[in-house]
């Protein structure tokens, strides 16, 4: 899975997880160090599992490491996970436990 692949995989559980403005106003990159962390890594590397997909929304910054052994799926509920947790503790939406949306399991 290249980072391209990644953030195209991520965007639309944040988007479903943030308000339409803080979406609209976020940004979600992928960097390989976080004393780095606004160093980003190019769409086009393949992610690893030394890379954190970071964000930034309403001032607040986030990011969440890679672990990608367990497949994509399993890697997207982590990082909704950490974004959830983000949410709720961020100055925008202290508090607010916002759901994780259904990341296509089979049931």
């Amino acid at each position: 899975m290249t980072v391209g692949e990644l953030l195209a995989a991520f965007r639309p559980v944040a988007e479903q997880m943030l308000r339409p403005d803080e979406f609209r106003a976020a940004e979600f990159w992928v960097c390989s160090d976080w004393s780095e962390r606004l160093r980003r890594v190019v769409d086009t590397e393949v992610a690893d599992e030394g890379m954190a997909l970071a964000w930034s929304v309403a001032g607040d910054d986030g990011d969440s490491w890679l672990w990608l052994r367990e497949g994509e799926q399993e890697l997207l509920l982590k990082v909704a996970d950490d974004l959830q947790d983000f949410i709720a503790e961020s100055a925008f939406a202290w508090g607010e436990l916002r759901p994780i949306p259904p990341l296509g399991q089979e049931q």
